[in-house]
């Protein structure tokens, strides 16, 4: 019984030459898209894993507004790392992954109308 379903099958897919091809190359790229999504989730997700203490790591980030638009890094000043070591006792060690140069913040004194 089986057997004839496949033959079945095949003797259509045979004749709709055009339409198979359409609708396998569109299964594949699906399938391909969803397992590179998959594969990068997953990666994303093991991030710093293999540390034994990966549950105790944490990422500074600064989030400045900039008059009406708001920017997101994943960096902080210098000094930053230094001050939480010595202001929290609970923070154990810090590091600082790339030197970002000298910072420096300038005072601007604005005259509104």
């Amino acid at each position: 019984m089986i057997r004839n379903y496949i033959k079945t099958a095949f003797r259509s897919l045979m004749k709709n030459k055009g339409f198979t091809f359409i609708n396998v190359l569109g299964l594949a790229l699906g399938l391909a898209t969803c397992l590179l999504i998959v594969f990068y989730v997953f990666d994303e997700l093991s991030y710093d894993r293999y540390n034994t203490k990966a549950d105790r790591i944490y990422r500074v980030n600064e989030d400045l507004k900039l008059g009406e638009n708001n920017v997101l890094y994943a960096v902080c000043m210098p000094p930053l790392a230094q001050a939480l070591k010595s202001d929290f006792p609970y923070v154990e060690n810090t590091v600082r992954i790339k030197y970002a140069g000298l910072s420096h913040v300038k005072k601007r004194h604005y005259q509104y109308p």
